[in-house]
């Protein structure tokens, strides 16, 4: 699969529905339930969710969280080094991760399957 054929299937939000159900999936493993409002219309608004429970998390259930990014496979040293990197907050930044890498392993799933 090319970086075209990619960028043509994220504009056509092929990827949309598959990053979602994968985060569900993810979220789901820890016991945190990913109640999104489908169909999901926007990164944007994916991301928007993803940072309401991952703030919300943060807060109350950290351990919770760690699980989490152990489950989708974040290295903590690259948390490090966009935390050092970014302008945003905490919590804004590890959601952006989160789902960029929830988008990079469907694009890894539908190339190797």
């Amino acid at each position: 699969m090319d970086l075209v054929s990619v960028d043509s299937s994220i504009q056509n939000q092929d990827f949309l529905k598959e990053t979602t159900s994968q985060l569900e999936k993810d979220f789901l493993m820890v016991g945190v339930n990913f109640d999104i409002e489908k169909p999901v219309e926007s990164y944007k608004y994916l991301f928007s969710f993803t940072f309401n429970l991952i703030n919300s998390l943060n807060e109350r259930d950290p351990k919770r969280l760690l699980n989490l990014l152990y489950r989708i496979d974040l290295d903590e040293e690259k948390v490090k080094v966009e935390m050092n990197k970014t302008e945003l907050s905490f919590t804004e930044m590890l959601s952006e991760i989160i789902v960029k890498r929830e988008i990079y392993k469907v694009i890894l799933k539908r190339k190797y399957t």
